[in-house]
């Protein structure tokens, strides 16, 4: 045991020795990985605030009916039953034309000139908000109710919210799809960083195969520096995603602080950076174990 724990605590030493022996090409090399991986931790963050902003809004369905202008009191209270007893209604606002036309003036720029109108040109409107349903559902329910006598027009906006979840399930499988390529691309930067090395020792390491050592005695420094490469960059990928994210909090309060709500870009989780670490130095100790076995190979011993 005592054995087995030196051996590993001289492969650490070694290979702590060589990366601090080239700083330059090692801070390179780190922050070349660091970069790339902060990248899709800053696209983790920003499709993290984009959702919780989203789910603060009001995406229940509405469907806005409206009637006909020469719609009577009794076309009113008839089709406001057929709604409010409609399964997929969860709730009905009567809009009258007098309150929709004030409604209109306040909101909009064009008081003035409504001012001017001899006759409110609005009809008699509902508002009615749906249950969560599917597409077809909901269309149907649309159509029904413009077959429904004195009713002019049926609008739905319930499109859009099936447009957000389709927009933020394609993020999400976009973040995935880099993140994977990600992963490959630095497998082959660390393993052509550690077959380079194991290259340029070449005949240090016949030597030590001609006394005694196994291709684990080999492997184990370049393994272990892979792991400290890909452990520092992830490190260094989670300071700069941080700062990033700060900065861009900054420029976006001074941005939004006119507006009432103001939108902010989650800073990366502590979880997530810590899960980042520990999988890129995976992905350098599995990089430098396939590059170590590839150039032993090519030396002709085992891999």
């Amino acid at each position: 045991m005592r054995a087995t724990l030196r051996r590993h605590r001289l492969a650490f030493a070694d290979a702590a020795r060589r990366l601090g022996a080239q700083p330059v090409a090692s801070l390179l090399a780190v922050l070349v990985i660091a970069i790339a991986v902060a990248l899709p931790l800053l696209g983790a963050g920003l499709v993290s605030s984009a959702a919780a902003a989203a789910g603060g809004l009001d995406t229940d369905p509405h469907v806005n009916v409206f009637l006909a202008m020469d719609a009577k009191d009794d076309d009113v209270k008839r089709i406001e039953a057929a709604l409010r007893g409609h399964p997929l209604a969860a709730s009905v606002r009567f809009v009258p034309r007098a309150k929709a036309l004030e409604e209109l003036k306040a909101t909009s720029h064009l008081g003035e000139l409504l001012a001017t109108l001899e006759r409110n040109p609005l009809p008699h409107a509902f508002t009615v908000r749906l249950k969560a349903g599917d597409g077809a559902k909901l269309a149907e329910t649309r159509a029904a109710w413009q077959k429904l006598p004195a009713v002019e027009q049926v609008s739905a906006d319930f499109e859009w919210a099936e447009k957000l979840s389709r927009l933020t399930g394609f993020a999400g499988r976009v973040l995935a799809g880099g993140v994977a390529l990600l992963a490959a691309a630095i497998l082959f930067i660390v393993g052509h960083l550690v077959g380079l090395q194991v290259v340029t020792r070449r005949d240090e390491i016949e030597v030590s195969q001609l006394i005694g050592a196994t291709a684990a005695d080999v492997r184990r420094p370049f393994l272990y520096h892979g792991a400290i490469q890909g452990l520092l960059a992830g490190l260094a990928a989670g300071a700069i995603a941080a700062g990033i994210t700060y900065w861009l909090n900054g420029e976006l309060s001074a941005l939004t602080s006119s507006y009432a709500y103001e939108f902010k870009i989650s800073f990366p989780d502590p979880a997530l950076l810590a899960l980042t670490a520990a999988g890129l130095a995976a992905l350098g100790l599995a990089g430098a174990w396939l590059a170590v076995a590839r150039e032993l190979r090519r030396f002709g011993g085992p891999g």
